[in-house]
């Protein structure tokens, strides 16, 4: 058997997809099972060189399109009969769902002939409503004899947008794809989710049935016993749906009680979001908050989390959801308290106890500041029960588990 990976989403170093084909690449290899990847046009020529990915899609996972001339004069009208002004820098979620899902179905129609074929797994690790109706169509048009086995991760809502705002077409266009995947549903397309939460939104919306599809992190280092000054630290994109935009002004209320702490803050974006350039710029004139800066590596990565005592995942319950974090995956793995925002998968596990750490509502800085300043004054006890929680909470989130998961499907 070989296992296909068609990521969209693979580009470079930062994005979730380059650190779950090296990892699960890696086991897999272990396993004696071979593996290709087809990633974008544009990916990061260190990651072919790496991994061995192959440029292949022409479309992007976090693409959009702009508005038609004609969706531009209907909206300026409707803006105009509300009283407002016409944002023409908001994506058209109609043309980006029908112009990405007819790419998406053109690429992997490009895809070499020899994968098309029953000795294959063929993996799509993430799709979004502007590639799941392309998905099954591409594989509706295949003989009934040569549909092959296709494992497809669910990992967004249905109402996922790449540009963090709450879509309106993506139940239309999932029950859409769900309907013309019919028969092929549970035999030759096997959807995935990674996580119950997850899972239960398609069961309850759609009738779906998926399977746990754990997305791992890697090995990680046990967090170190809480010694002196704590550090609080942000890790990952920079961006509204993340919380960042939440991080000064929490940071200046904790200061303004006195609290004890550091703060360690990533920096990574690529400067499209006004709210982040701000957030950016506030956080650099806030003496003692230490800023690292650019995409980090798996191991640069590990040794910058090494240096915290709990990590900030103030997350939008609505914009991020339910979906998992490999940061979180890597914070629990290592026994270290997280903080998050009620209504995240990250907040859904400290409630039921398989996370260590505190949870807040609503999503606002206020809410964050507290939140740090409970867990501030119980921190020892904190790192203790996390710690007792991180080697089994690893164990179901190691790329040993995804592997076992996916050749599971290979087998059926």
């Amino acid at each position: 058997m070989e296992v296909i990976f068609v990521d969209n989403g693979l580009i470079g170093k930062g994005e979730h997809s380059y650190s779950l084909i090296k990892l699960v690449g890696e086991r897999l290899t272990l396993c004696g099972v071979r593996y290709r990847a087809f990633g974008m046009k544009s990916i990061d020529p260190m990651i072919v060189a790496e991994i061995g990915a192959l440029p292949h899609f022409s479309r992007s996972l976090y693409q959009s399109e702009s508005p038609t001339p004609n969706e531009r004069r209907l909206l300026t009208l409707f803006a105009l009969a509300r009283g407002r002004a016409f944002d023409a820098t908001i994506p058209s979620e109609r043309t980006s769902a029908r112009v990405l899902n007819a790419a998406y179905e053109q690429d992997l129609a490009a895809l070499p002939p020899d994968i098309w074929s029953s000795e294959k797994l063929i993996v799509a690790p993430a799709v979004s409503q502007n590639q799941i109706v392309g998905l099954v169509r591409t594989l509706r048009a295949k003989p009934i004899g040569e549909r092959l086995r296709v494992v497809c991760q669910l990992m967004f809502a249905p109402n996922w947008t790449p540009w963090g705002r709450t879509g309106k077409l993506g139940q239309r266009l999932y029950r859409k794809a769900f309907s013309l995947a019919g028969p092929m549903i549970g035999k030759t397309l096997f959807f995935t989710t990674e996580n119950e939460a997850i899972a239960g939104l398609y069961r309850d919306q759609y009738g779906i049935e998926t399977s746990i599809l754990p997305v791992p992190f890697g090995d990680t280092e046990p967090a170190a016993p809480c010694s002196g000054r704590p550090a609080f630290g942000f890790f990952g994109y920079s961006k509204c749906d993340k919380g960042f935009h939440l991080l000064p002004q929490a940071i200046e209320i904790c200061r303004a009680h006195g609290l004890d702490a550091n703060f360690t803050i990533q920096i990574q974006h690529g400067g499209w979001e006004p709210a982040t350039v701000a957030t950016e710029r506030a956080l650099r004139q806030i003496p003692g908050v230490r800023l690292v800066e650019g995409i980090l590596s798996h191991e640069e990565y590990t040794v910058e989390t090494g240096k915290i005592d709990a990590m900030l995942l103030p997350y939008d319950p609505v914009l991020f959801g339910l979906r998992g974090s490999g940061i979180f995956t890597q914070s629990v793995s290592a026994g270290r308290p997280v903080i998050a925002s009620a209504g995240t998968f990250a907040g859904a596990s400290i409630a039921s106890g398989k996370a260590e750490g505190e949870i807040f509502s609503p999503q606002d800085s206020v809410a964050l500041a507290a939140a740090i300043m409970r867990l501030r004054s119980r921190l020892a006890d904190s790192h203790a029960r996390a710690a007792k929680l991180a080697r089994a909470f690893a164990h179901r989130h190691s790329a040993e588990a995804y592997v076992d998961a996916l050749l599971a499907h290979g087998a059926r």
